[in-house]
């Protein structure tokens, strides 16, 4: 698949992409159809999102990246608030002069999409949540058990949560190689930093339209929050068969098609 270095910030930052392969200092390819840009989650990377991209890439020019501190861009940690991670996203997506771009945010993600959006120096056409979308979570036991992995004080664990049951194993299996590529050094920041991000008032600023994916097999906790987030933001709520919370490497193809929809409902590239 197509990957390319981007200097953003005095940082490396890995972008992965479909279509043809460019020129270094290039852009990626982005003249098929809607411009889609994955953001993903806590701890994970750009290509947590590849089958996604897959699906999409017939009818629209799907892009992510790795976050710094994550996979393989440069930096040593994560940036620590979901603002930074908004204006870093900003940063590399500005040089390129793409307008209406829809953002698709996994988790963490969904808050860096939102705040994108918000601030205003992107211009958003729409934003689509997945995942564990929460405004206000309570990440205070992840955040401490994170901790005291970083201190050497405990063994790190493939977090299963979240997932469909009867999920495949190879499901497990690519997550998990994701995850491995980021140090938890930098995924308990990226959770003190969503902890902090004060989401409901962001919510009230972004004026595109939202759609929260949301898994059939959700938990009734984490389906509330999804629905407040959508709510807060005027948005709408759509259902994802056959996932949980991990609907982006569950049921990619499935979750490509509802971005797909909600991208022709815009109106314009589609």
């Amino acid at each position: 698949m197509p990957r390319k270095y981007v200097q953003t910030d005095g940082l490396a930052t890995l972008v992965h992409h479909r279509g043809a392969t460019t020129l270094p200092g290039s852009p990626p390819q982005a003249d098929n159809g809607r411009v889609v840009v994955c953001l993903h989650d806590a701890g994970g990377n750009g290509n947590c999102f590849a089958a996604v991209m897959d699906s999409l890439a017939d009818t629209h020019s799907p892009i992510s990246f790795d976050q710094p501190g994550h996979g393989r861009s440069g930096g040593l940690d994560s940036l620590g608030s979901i603002e930074a991670m908004a204006d870093h996203a900003a940063a590399v997506l500005s040089g390129w002069g793409l307008t209406d771009v829809v953002l698709v945010g996994e988790g963490m993600g969904a808050s860096v999409a939102l705040e994108v959006a918000a601030a205003g120096a992107v211009s958003v056409a729409g934003v689509v949540a997945v995942g564990t979308v929460d405004l206000n979570p309570d990440l205070a036991g992840q955040i401490e058990e994170l901790a005291a992995i970083t201190a050497g004080k405990a063994r790190r664990q493939f977090d299963q949560s979240g997932y469909a049951p009867d999920t495949a194993r190879e499901v497990y299996g690519a997550a998990f190689a994701q995850w491995v590529l980021t140090d938890p050094r930098a995924t308990v920041n990226d959770l003190r930093g969503q902890a902090a991000w004060p989401g409901a008032e962001r919510a009230g600023a972004v004026s595109c339209p939202v759609l929260v994916v949301v898994g059939e097999h959700t938990e009734d906790d984490h389906r509330a929050a999804a629905e407040s987030f959508a709510a807060a933001t005027n948005g709408s709520v759509a259902d994802l068969a056959g996932a949980g919370r991990r609907g982006v490497v569950e049921q990619p193809a499935a979750l490509a098609e509802l971005i797909s929809s909600f991208t022709t409902g815009l109106g314009g590239a589609a």
